[in-house]
C-alpha cells in the first residue's frame, strides 16, 4: 500500500474511532477517560502520518512508499535508523525483515554515496513487494532482498526459527535492524540475531531493536546482555520502543 492510500486510510480509521468512542459516551454520560482517548488516539495517528511524510520529503521518496499500519515500522523508529545511516554511513546494513526500513536505508546509501542493505525476508511475497519499491527507486546498487525462509536453527542449545543462514552476507557488519521474525512465531523470536551475528560485527557496529517495550524483547535484551557485555545499551521510548546497543569492540 503506498503511503497516499494509507493516509485515506488512517485518516478513516481516524474517524471511524472518534464515532465509536462517542457512541460510547453517549451510552455511559459519566465517564470520563474516553475523550481523553479519542484525543490521544487521533494525535498519535497524526503525528505517525506528519512524521512519514517528513521523512518522505527528507528522503525526495515520492514515487509511493510501502505502507502498513499494522506491518510498518512506526516513523519515530525510521526516523532514528534514517538519522543514523546519513550520519554514521555505515558500508554494510544488514536487516533482518524488510519493507520501507529497507527502502529509506537504500536511499541513504545512495545519498552516502556508499553502504549496501542486505534484507532477510522470510516471506516471499513480502520479498518480492520491497524488490519492487526498491527498482522503482533505481536502488538497485544499495539494497538486496534475499528471500530467506524460516529454519530450524540451534541457538545455545534451543531451537529457534530463524532466517536461513546461507542467506547472510559474508561480510562485516557495521549496522544491524533487528524487526523480525515475528513475535508471534515463537518465544524470543528476534533472540538468534545476535549469538548468530556476533562474530560478523564490526568495531563500533551500532544494533537497533524494535518493538523494544514488549516484555519478550525486554527479556531478549537481558539475554543479550549476560552473554555479550561489550553491548552497551541505550532504551529509546518509541511508539514501540527502540533498544539501541552499541558494540564496544
Amino acid at each position: 500500500m503506498q503511503i497516499e492510500t494509507g493516509i485515506i486510510v488512517l485518516l478513516l480509521l481516524i474517524v471511524a474511532i472518534q464515532f465509536y468512542l462517542l457512541y460510547q459516551i453517549q451510552k455511559k454520560p459519566n465517564t470520563v477517560q474516553l475523550p481523553a482517548l479519542l484525543r490521544k488516539e487521533s494525535n498519535a495517528l497524526f503525528s505517525q502520518l506528519e512524521a512519514y511524510l517528513s521523512l518522505r520529503d527528507r528522503l525526495d521518496l515520492r514515487a509511493g512508499l510501502p505502507y502498513t499500519r499494522d506491518w510498518s515500522a512506526s516513523s519515530d523508529f525510521l526516523k532514528m535508523i534514517v538519522e543514523h545511516c546519513l550520519e554514521a554511513k555505515p558500508s554494510v546494513v544488514l536487516e533482518c525483515s524488510s519493507g520501507l526500513t529497507s527502502l529509506m536505508l537504500a536511499r541513504c546509501c545512495q545519498m552516502n554515496q556508499q553502504g549496501r542493505v542486505y534484507s532477510l525476508e522470510n516471506g516471499e511475497q513480502y520479498a518480492l513487494a520491497t524488490r519492487e519499491h526498491i527498482q522503482r527507486y533505481q536502488l538497485e546498487d544499495y539494497a538486496e532482498i534475499r528471500h530467506a525462509p524460516l529454519e530450524k536453527t540451534a541457538v545455545n542449545g534451543v531451537d529457534y526459527d530463524w532466517y536461513a543462514i546461507n542467506a547472510i552476507p559474508d561480510e562485516s557488519i557495521d549496522m544491524l535492524v533487528i524487526d523480525g521474525p515475528p513475535g508471534f512465531i515463537q518465544k524470543h523470536s528476534r533472540y538468534p540475531a545476535v549469538p548468530l551475528l556476533f562474530e560478523k560485527l564490526s568495531a563500533n557496529c551500532v544494533i537497533f531493536l524494535d518493538d523494544a517495550a514488549r516484555d519478550d524483547e525486554q527479556e531478549i535484551i537481558r539475554l543479550w546482555q549476560a552473554a555479550y557485555p561489550a553491548l552497551q545499551l541505550t532504551y529509546i521510548k518509541t511508539d514501540r520502543g527502540c533498544a539501541v546497543l552499541k558494540y564496544l569492540s
